[in-house]
């Protein structure tokens, strides 16, 4: 079955281009300005139903003028709106003023004290449209909180801040009533709807064309919640905050007693057995395309919401994935092209990668993803070699966009499952290596019906390359040694549960890796590599992995 045969490159029109760049023209003209309503006082209702995790030291960080963004501490220097342009993520976060949620609740003077100076310095020097400090989604989020917390910043306040506060939050509401979220995509285009349904649910005089939004809400989430359940970015990362999201949707309607479209129902309903499908027994997520491991409690959370008891899918066809549970092995594998840059910025390039857990501790890993930063991480960490698959002459199978995300090129990847008495084998094949080396790469993955056996046959089919590499990424809790002359290795799990790996047609080695499993922590660990040479006749290597001590 051919799976998600990799689209073009999303490309607007020419006319589209210069509309966008005669819109941001307008948008930054003082007569635009003008036109936006300056409203001094608004009614403002609650905004029912939606709630943010606190981090009371995070709080105390900004304080000392320190934001804490994944994983890494910015210094706020003469203003945090001006601090690292290029670092989008980044900038996305401070502009979106989700640091509101720590302070604001964090209920002391000084954290008060310090968000109404953040918002005040904010309104100073973000008067003018700018991106993305007035993209329609950076907007609506900086819009709902400042919803949410409202009554902090303006309780007790002095009436200088208090008007300029509705007066900035009613010319921001104007700009994003009449957007059209052009060029917004996935999860983007979600949050300038939900700001845009929020303002016509809780503020007076922007309740025009509720039904409207509330339609076009409804039906991207349809749009882009595949058959499967997962979202067309592929990110697991990605698919978990578009469940909190349509959750919170849906608390915020039944608070406010409107009735839940269906788009709505369906995509929480299909969602659900799709997260159970990406995760470990850990509890946590797998690392594919930008994810992260996520925190364990909030995903249970999220599924007790959900109210869907739906088990984690074994054929994922639509996302691109498979997965195997016997016993206590979970193997998740990636059988789909990358996603397209128009829905996910952040894609790796790794077809028939994959990752391996033996009860709740994982073996064999992804490198991971690292949000913002700098660049180079970035890439690092979406190369092919960063990932358990195979690369020829240490090259990428796909070229990565610098900043993220990979150049879209057009690519064919399959797979097949076969099920008989508990056994599973997976034949899977891609073309990316077709382009620069004529190489197709064919890997098939066998489990035993108790997960105590897994065999792979990796092929390269074609005259090309010079060496092959299979790397395998070591969790950093797993200790491993090459014997037996570089033709087997040994894996230790912090239980004493031990893996036999043999291999026949390369040699292994150890290397040095790295784990990104949050961008709080870069952890060092090893991985064992396979390598050989290639004879312009191809490869077929084959390994695998016994468990030591049975069940």
């Amino acid at each position: 079955m051919l799976l998600n045969k990799k689209e073009k490159s999303y490309r607007p029109a020419l006319s589209e281009i210069w509309l966008q760049k005669l819109r941001r023209l307008i948008y930054r003209s003082k007569a635009y300005q003008l036109t936006l309503k300056k409203k001094p006082h608004l009614d403002i209702k609650v905004l029912s139903g939606a709630s943010f995790s606190q981090d009371a030291d995070a709080a105390q960080k900004i304080i000392k003028d320190q934001f804490v963004f994944s994983g890494r501490v910015y210094e706020k220097g003469a203003s945090p709106w001006q601090a690292s342009p290029q670092n989008l993520p980044w900038q996305r976060y401070i502009h979106s003023h989700a640091w509101l949620a720590d302070l604001c609740q964090q209920g002391t003077a000084e954290a008060l004290i310090k968000s109404r100076q953040l918002v005040s310095n904010w309104m100073e020097q973000n008067t003018l449209w700018a991106d993305p400090a007035w993209r329609a989604d950076v907007v609506a989020d900086r819009l709902v909180m400042w919803m949410v917390f409202q009554h902090h910043l303006t309780q007790s306040a002095d009436e200088t801040f208090v008007k300029g506060f509705y007066t900035s939050f009613s010319m921001q509401a104007s700009h994003l009533a009449r957007s059209f979220c052009r060029g917004l995509k996935g999860l983007d285009l979600l949050r300038a709807l939900r700001g845009k349904l929020y303002l016509a649910l809780f503020v007076a005089g922007f309740d025009r064309g509720r039904d409207k939004v509330l339609l076009a809400l409804s039906e991207q989430l349809d749009q882009q919640i595949l058959a499967d359940g997962g979202h067309i970015s592929r990110s697991p990362s990605d698919l978990l905050e578009t469940l909190a999201f349509a959750l919170e949707v849906k608390a915020v309607l039944d608070a406010e007693k409107i009735e839940v479209p269906d788009g709505v129902h369906r995509a929480i309903d299909r969602m659900a057995p799709m997260v159970r499908t990406l995760r470990h027994a850990d509890g946590a997520l797998a690392l594919f395309h930008g994810a992260q491991e996520e925190d364990k409690q909030q995903i249970d959370a999220l599924l007790e919401q959900t109210g869907n008891q739906g088990s984690a899918l074994s054929d994922a066809r639509h996302s691109g994935y498979q997965r195997i549970e016997a016993g206590q092995t979970v193997l998740i594998m990636d059988v789909a092209a990358p996603p397209s840059l128009d829905v996910q910025a952040h894609g790796h390039a790794a077809p028939l990668s994959f990752e391996f857990s033996c009860g709740d501790e994982r073996v064999l890993v992804n490198c991971g993803a690292m949000i913002g930063g700098e660049a180079s991480w970035q890439d690092a960490l979406a190369a092919t070699a960063a990932h358990n698959t195979l690369t020829v002459d240490d090259k990428n199978c796909l070229h990565l966009r610098a900043g993220g995300g990979i150049i879209p090129r057009e690519i064919e990847v399959s797979s097949k499952r076969f099920e008989e008495n508990g056994e599973v084998l997976i034949d899977a094949r891609h073309d990316a290596y077709r382009e620069t080396f004529g190489l197709i790469h064919e890997r098939s993955v066998y489990v035993n019906k108790v997960g105590t056996d897994i065999r792979f046959e990796d092929k390269l089919v074609g005259t090309g390359g010079d060496h092959f590499a299979i790397s395998l990424h070591l969790h950093p809790d797993v200790q491993a040694s090459i014997v037996n002359e570089g033709q087997a290795a040994l894996l230790k799990l912090p239980s004493g549960t031990g893996w036999h790996l043999r291999v026949q047609g390369g040699k292994l080695d150890m290397r040095d890796s790295i784990f990104v499993g949050s961008s709080s922590q870069i952890r060092q660990t090893d991985q064992i590599v396979i390598q050989g040479p290639l004879r312009g006749d191809g490869c077929d290597v084959k390994w695998r992995l016994s468990r030591i001590g049975g069940l």
